[in-house]
């Protein structure tokens, strides 16, 4: 067992939750916003129902028709269904587990889950995008939720066991056509196995949490516009538009502290526009900061100043 191992011997397990798409997502939520007992919290549960999960920061119109929920987490929407191993990580702050700074949340915490796909029999990789790749394609969704003044940390996987996750191909996945475990391996992968592994990758000795109030998803708004405009980024699209209630927004498959996004809109109507780009700056560079997969800030400018203009 190395030193990381032994930093997560202290950290508490959920009972899996019904498997239904609103779960899933209440599940997501309460990670983030829920009462904690311990600094360190799982929950790993199957997917039984077919759905899509929306990232926090997208509108309806980024998902296809069908039943579609909100989960707290940002990224891109992810198809789960029969065969969807959904495993969320709450922590009181990204450094619960593990030294761990906010610009490291998903390189720290995804190994782990690594360790638990190599030793259930389908070796795992991670090369710092939003995925995991087994047979060098996309067979996992990774993601993570933040909020700055809290601390309060949430990592989220869908693991494409028998349900694929992508929707469509996307930049993040370099040309790589993503698939399930099944079928990347030619063979049924041992589910009990793998569910028993990836609780004993976060640690090995959990203390199990009672039933309690669950914190309820956001039901995404049915009223909610198209995006008005759009900037490519190394995680995928950047957007920006205006809400049912006219406040510009910004969203997309973005991964960020939840309340830099919400400073960042709040400030938006007081900002003189020449002064944009300083305002972005100032948001997402203050320290506890968390930003993923947005290689430019100016990224963040350009697609708000199409708005703004």
């Amino acid at each position: 067992m190395d030193a990381n191992e032994r930093a997560m011997e202290a950290l508490g397990v959920h009972e899996p939750h019904d498997g239904s798409l609103s779960a899933m997502a209440s599940a997501s939520w309460h990670a983030l916003r829920g009462p904690m007992v311990h600094s360190a919290e799982l929950r790993v549960g199957w997917s039984r129902e077919g759905g899509t999960l929306l990232g926090a920061f997208q509108r309806t119109g980024d998902a296809p028709s069908g039943p579609t929920a909100r989960r707290a987490t940002g990224g891109a929407a992810v198809n789960v269904g029969e065969g969807t191993l959904h495993v969320v990580l709450g922590l009181a702050s990204p450094s619960a587990l593990m030294p761990c700074d906010e610009d490291k949340i998903l390189n720290r915490h995804v190994r782990p889950l690594l360790r638990a796909l190599t030793r259930s029999g389908a070796l795992a990789h991670y090369f710092g995008r939003d995925w995991i790749s087994v047979g060098h394609r996309p067979a996992a969704y990774v993601t993570f939720a933040h909020v700055r003044a809290t601390g309060r940390t949430v990592v989220e996987a869908f693991v494409a066991v028998g349900t694929p996750f992508a929707l469509e191909e996307r930049a993040s996945y370099m040309h790589k056509a993503p698939g399930t475990l099944d079928e990347i391996r030619g063979t049924s992968l041992d589910r009990g196995k793998l569910e028993r592994a990836v609780c004993a990758a976060f640690g090995e000795a959990l203390a199990p949490i009672a039933r309690g109030p669950v914190e309820p998803a956001l039901a995404p708004r049915s009223d909610e516009p198209p995006w008005e405009a759009t900037v490519e980024e190394a995680i995928g699209p950047l957007r920006a538009g205006r809400d049912a209630d006219g406040v510009v927004r910004l969203g997309g498959e973005l991964m960020a502290s939840s309340d830099a996004v919400l400073e960042l809109e709040t400030r938006l109507h007081d900002a003189p526009r020449q002064d944009l780009g300083a305002l972005v700056e100032a948001v997402f560079t203050a320290p506890g900061t968390a930003l993923f997969g947005v290689k430019s800030i100016r990224s963040i400018r350009d697609v708000l100043a199409k708005v703004l203009k």
